[in-house]
């Protein structure tokens, strides 16, 4: 009896204990977050209620009170608080401090799918891959690749002349994008569709736990998150070994190549290979990467950065224009203006292009592709309205920073000319340089928006020079669906009707 009333003593005082410990150990970070506007919360589970349900439920969630509330506030996730910070001034501070150069340890919920890639690392290992990468998506560089953007844009076009009813487009732009970073970035083949598959599975499914895993604290349990999703995390990493197969083996074809004819080593320059791949640059400077891991790793990365950015902005930069045939129309009468025939398209043509970059800047604005960035503060960080000490988690909603009405007047208008280079000045407001970052910045930006923008214009000229896009798909009614980026849970259905 002595020995059951103490094991029942125990399992009831040391959850108190626990919960105690925790109180005093974020004693600094509990008492700011006190401090500061929240939505509704409940005692001990926080807001955890908002993330419940499925991923389109909490997507809607996270939109809504990140649109309602302004500058900084606390979110509870459990017991645990989230600074949100939405005002550009203090998003400026932690995108460019060294106190907040770190990723959350929510991003090692990518890792068993990404490695320690550029998305996942940690500062010191980012800041050696950041090197690696750099020589492949420098401008210079990303400029050879148009050839290869070219081809995939006409494979593109082909395909949708085979639509005779509406149609989603998503699956045939991802692989376009896909086609795209293999045959520039990563090496210089194409995958198989199964191995295409493989990657859509992933990037889909690994993009929903990491949201599910954010905002729902009982699944920052490894055992329990192993638990409620095994058989699903079993499937997933069936699809990753099977990637990783493909991937290595370009790693040994290349090595076998090189080996058997050190003198041609340089592969890269020629009307074939166009540009440097990382492949090239792994073989060329191996103090820096000299791991097959390390190649899988970044691939990983490349891809994510290259497809899901590129397939989500396009798909909602055509529905936007479908709704919009006014803006679409002014779009095809630029590009009739700077390229008057059939041809392929030149860095000179993409530089002349300035309405349809605006055009994809303002949907980027609308459709918020890349929603969400997590950082955590590893010194004190003085912000506007208070300090966040050690160990704040810290959340920038960058869809929700594309909607505040003191920055972007009528957020809901699509209106392309927000973006002009002399906007600004005609409407009499300055707008904050950190009020829209589509590409992050700071230190830790995409070190791919050169690439990104070139693929999608070039993508887009070939699109509507042919076509002219419509769409019963109303805006309004778009359900989104958040993952690593934005997508969209409607289907985007579009007829392309040849001009």
């Amino acid at each position: 009896m002595s020995v059951l009333l103490l094991l029942v003593s125990i399992t009831c005082i040391l959850p108190v204990v626990l919960y105690l410990q925790f109180r005093w150990r974020h004693r600094r970070i509990l008492a700011t977050a006190n401090k500061l506007p929240c939505p509704p919360a409940w005692p001990f589970i926080g807001n955890a209620l908002f993330f419940v349900g499925d991923i389109t439920s909490i997507t809607k969630n996270i939109i809504k009170f990140t649109t309602k509330f302004k500058g900084l506030f606390s979110i509870w996730v459990g017991p645990v608080p989230v600074f949100v910070a939405s005002d550009p001034s203090d998003v400026q501070i932690i995108l460019n401090s060294s106190n907040t150069l770190e990723k959350d340890d929510v991003y090692n919920f990518l890792k068993p799918f990404m490695g320690n890639g550029l998305l996942t690392a940690p500062a010191l290992m980012w800041k050696k891959y950041r090197r690696l990468i750099s020589p492949v998506l420098h401008p210079s560089n990303v400029e050879q690749y148009l050839s290869v953007f070219n081809d995939v844009s006409k494979d593109l076009v082909d395909k949708l002349a085979c639509a005779t009813k509406e149609v989603d487009p998503t699956h045939d732009i991802f692989c376009t994008a896909l086609d795209a970073v293999m045959r520039t970035v990563v090496a210089r083949n194409q995958l198989s569709s199964q191995t295409k598959d493989n990657v859509k599975y992933l990037l889909d499914w690994g993009g929903k736990m990491f949201i599910q895993r954010l905002f729902k604290v009982w699944l920052h349990v490894d055992w329990l998150f192993n638990l409620l999703y095994g058989k699903e995390i079993d499937r997933a990493m069936k699809h990753f070994a099977a990637c990783t197969d493909v991937f290595e083996q370009e790693w040994k074809d290349e090595e076998n190549t090189r080996n058997a004819a050190p003198e041609s080593n340089q592969s890269y320059g020629s009307e074939a290979f166009p540009g440097k791949s990382l492949l090239d640059v792994c073989f060329e400077f191996p103090q820096d990467s000299s791991e097959e891991h390390e190649w899988r790793d970044e691939v990983t990365t490349m891809i994510v950065g290259a497809t899901d950015t590129v397939v989500a902005a396009l798909s909602f930069l055509l529905v936007t224009l479908a709704n919009h045939p006014e803006i679409q129309s002014k779009i095809q009468a630029e590009i009739h203006e700077v390229i008057e025939d059939s041809r392929d398209v030149t860095l000179s043509d993409l530089n002349s292009l300035t309405y349809l970059g605006q055009a994809i800047m303002e949907s980027m604005r609308v459709h918020g592709t890349f929603p969400v960035i997590v950082r955590r503060a590893t010194k004190d960080t003085k912000l506007s309205v208070c300090t966040l000490p050690v160990g704040s988690r810290i959340l920038i909603p960058l869809h929700a920073m594309g909607w505040h009405e003191n920055q972007f007047p009528h957020p809901e208008r699509f209106m392309p000319e927000r973006f002009a280079p002399d906007a600004q000045q005609e409407s009499g407001t300055k707008r904050h340089v950190y009020a829209f970052l589509p590409f992050s910045a700071g230190p830790r930006n995409c070190i791919g928006k050169t690439y990104a923008m070139m693929i999608m214009k070039t993508v887009m000229v070939h699109i509507l020079r042919r076509y002219s896009v419509s769409t019963q798909v109303r805006l309004e009614d778009i359900e989104y669906e958040l993952k690593v980026v934005m997508f969209s849970k409607t289907p985007l259905l579009l007829k392309f009707s040849p001009l």
